[in-house]
């Protein structure tokens, strides 16, 4: 099911294309997932709940989630996909390509306060 993603085979533009997103945003999106420690192509869906929990977007995505244990990457992108094009329509000014690939946490960042 879905595309293979190892990183050796990730190809940006695939996601990207009539994705609304940029192609830096796309290799954001991946390389949160390969930070969420992926075994066989899947995530666990519990550690990402448990980066989210503190969230203003917490309920939202557990909702998206629903009652799966795990996601492809597939699923993953589907789902940061949604919530960085929302994030890019209420927030206008936010440009999030910057340092996204140093620092995977900011992804999952409330604009609106900052991580300790």
């Amino acid at each position: 099911m879905g595309n293979s993603t190892s990183q050796n085979e990730f190809n940006a533009q695939h996601y990207q294309q009539n994705s609304g997103l940029s192609l830096k945003e796309v290799e954001g999106i991946k390389n949160v997932f390969d930070s969420l420690d992926p075994k066989d192509g899947l995530i666990q869906t519990g550690t990402l709940r448990k980066l989210y929990r503190d969230s203003y977007d917490a309920p939202q995505l557990n909702n998206k989630i629903g009652d799966r244990e795990t996601l492809t990457f597939d699923q993953f992108f589907e789902l940061m996909k949604t919530d960085m094009l929302e994030k890019k329509r209420q927030f206008p000014g936010v440009d999030f390509d910057d340092g996204i690939n140093e620092n995977v946490q900011c992804f999952f960042c409330h604009p609106q306060r900052q991580q300790s």
